[in-house]
């Protein structure tokens, strides 16, 4: 069950920075170029820890 918690919280998290006005923020015209990409590598990088910390019974 807490597997499925931490997956609905990344879920949220992205949607938090890709569909509100935060994007507004990491799209400005001076925000460096590679933001996005640093923000998705974020995600990613949250998602693989989230599944590598589950529990050998969790399926």
């Amino acid at each position: 069950m807490l597997s499925q918690d931490k997956t609905l919280l990344l879920f949220l998290l992205g949607l938090l920075l890709f569909a509100s006005p935060l994007l507004e923020w990491w799209t400005r015209p001076g925000a460096p170029w590679y933001l996005p990409y640093l923000l998705w590598g974020l995600i990613i990088a949250l998602a693989a820890l989230a599944q590598w910390y589950r529990g050998p019974h969790d399926l």
